[in-house]
C-alpha cells in the first residue's frame, strides 16, 4: 500500500467512524431526559442543564512540566510544578498570585540506575505527581481557595502502578498516601477539588449506557457502542451548556488497579461527569469527590457550573483558564535541562563515559 492509499484509507476510516457515531447518537437522543435507576449512573437522568456561575472568590490551579535526559546509568529529570491563584470579583480577575513564584527554576531529580525502561517512565511520572500534590497542599494550607483545579485525573493512572516486584512499589504507595492527604486537607479547608482531563479517552459513560440503558430501551443494540470513547459520543449527545449525569469512577473498586489501593473512604466517593462549554470543542471530562450521595446532584451541578464558567473563554479550546495559566508557567524546554547536564559533564571530565551513544555521534 503506497502513501496515497494509506492517506485515503485513513480518511475513510475516520469519516465512517464519525458517521457511525452520529447515527448511533441520533437514536439515543430521545433517552436524554428520561428517568433511569442505576447505582452506576448515580443520578436519575443522563443529561442536565448547567446552572450559570459568575466567578467570585479565590480559584486555584496546579500543573507541572518536566523534561528528562538519559545518561548511561541514570536519568536526569527536571520538574516544575506551578500553582496559580485567581481572585475573582463579579466574573473578572482582580488579582493573580503564583506559587512558589512567578518564575522558579525546576526541581532536579535522578531516576535510579537499576530501573527497567517501563519503570524509568513510571518513576518520572511518580516524581511529577509528588511535586504537583505537594504544591497543591501548600496552596490549600496557605490560601484555602474555594476551588482547586487539578490538571489530569483526580487519582494516579494505572500506567503509574509498577509491577509487584518493582523497587518503585514503595514510591507508588507513597503517592497514594499523598493523594489521600490532599483529599483530607481539602476537606479540612473547605476547598473543592476539581480535576479536568484535557484529552480524555475514557469510556466509563459509554459502558454504563451499554450495561444499564440501551438494551432496556431497545433503541440501540449494545454492540453498536463498542469502541466509542465518551468524548466522541457526548460530542453529539450534549448541547452547549449541558452536562452528563455524574457516574461512579469505576464499576468495581476491588477490580480497579489503582482505586483498590485507596482507603474506601475516598475510593467510594470519586465521581466523574462531562460538560460541554463550547460548540467547537469536545466535551470536557471532570472528576470530583462527594461522600454523601444525597448531596450528589447539588455537588455535581456546582462542579459543572464552575468548570464550565472557567472553560468558556475560547470557543475552540474549552479548558479552565487557571490551568491554562499554570501550564504556561510550568512548561519546560530542553535548554533548561541542558544547562544542568552540561555542568554535570564539565565536572565529571572526559574520562567518565556518561553520554548515551546516540548523543555522542561524531557524524
Amino acid at each position: 500500500m503506497n502513501i496515497s492509499s494509506i492517506i485515503d484509507h485513513t480518511v475513510d476510516v475516520i469519516a465512517n467512524g464519525e458517521n457511525r457515531r452520529k447515527f448511533v447518537v441520533q437514536r439515543l437522543l430521545p433517552l436524554k431526559y428520561l428517568d433511569f435507576s442505576s447505582s452506576e449512573l448515580a443520578e436519575k437522568k443522563l443529561v442536565f442543564p448547567i446552572s450559570k456561575w459568575i466567578p467570585n472568590g479565590l480559584v486555584a490551579g496546579v500543573d507541572s512540566g518536566f523534561v528528562a535526559k538519559r545518561l548511561a546509568t541514570i536519568d536526569l529529570v527536571l520538574i516544575r510544578a506551578m500553582g496559580v491563584l485567581f481572585e475573582y470579583s463579579d466574573g473578572k480577575v482582580v488579582l493573580a498570585k503564583y506559587h512558589p513564584g512567578y518564575f522558579n527554576f525546576p526541581q532536579p531529580h535522578l531516576a535510579g540506575a537499576s530501573l527497567e525502561d517501563d519503570e524509568a517512565e513510571q518513576s518520572k511520572s511518580l516524581m511529577r505527581l509528588k511535586e504537583e500534590v505537594g504544591v497543591s497542599k501548600k496552596i490549600i494550607e496557605e490560601y484555602s481557595p474555594k476551588y482547586l483545579f487539578i490538571d489530569g485525573s483526580i487519582v494516579p493512572q494505572y500506567q503509574d502502578k509498577p509491577r509487584k516486584e518493582s523497587e518503585l512499589t514503595d514510591n507508588y504507595h507513597g503517592i497514594i498516601s499523598e493523594f489521600e492527604s490532599l483529599y483530607a486537607l481539602a476537606q479540612k479547608h473547605n476547598t473543592t477539588l476539581i480535576a479536568t482531563v484535557e484529552d480524555s479517552r475514557g469510556s466509563r459513560f459509554r459502558s454504563i449506557l451499554q450495561d444499564n440503558v440501551v438494551e432496556k430501551m431497545g433503541s440501540v443494540r449494545k454492540e453498536e457502542l463498542d469502541g466509542i470513547f465518551d468524548s466522541s459520543l457526548l460530542e453529539y449527545f450534549l448541547q452547549v451548556g449541558e452536562r452528563s449525569c455524574a457516574f461512579t469512577y469505576t464499576k468495581n473498586i476491588r477490580q480497579h488497579p489503582v482505586l483498590v489501593d485507596f482507603n474506601p473512604q475516598w475510593a467510594e466517593g470519586i465521581y466523574g461527569l462531562y460538560v460541554k462549554p463550547s460548540a467547537l470543542d469536545r466535551p470536557l471530562r471532570v472528576e470530583f469527590i462527594c461522600h454523601n450521595k444525597s448531596e450528589l446532584f447539588e455537588k455535581a451541578d456546582e462542579i459543572a457550573s464552575v468548570a464550565t464558567a472557567l472553560s468558556s473563554l475560547h470557543r475552540e479550546y474549552a479548558y479552565p483558564s487557571v490551568l491554562i495559566e499554570a501550564d504556561f508557567h510550568a512548561k519546560l524546554n530542553n535548554n533548561e535541562i541542558d544547562i544542568v547536564y552540561n555542568k554535570i559533564m564539565d565536572k565529571l571530565g572526559a574520562s567518565v563515559k556518561m553520554r548515551m551513544r546516540r548523543d555522542n555521534r561524531p557524524f
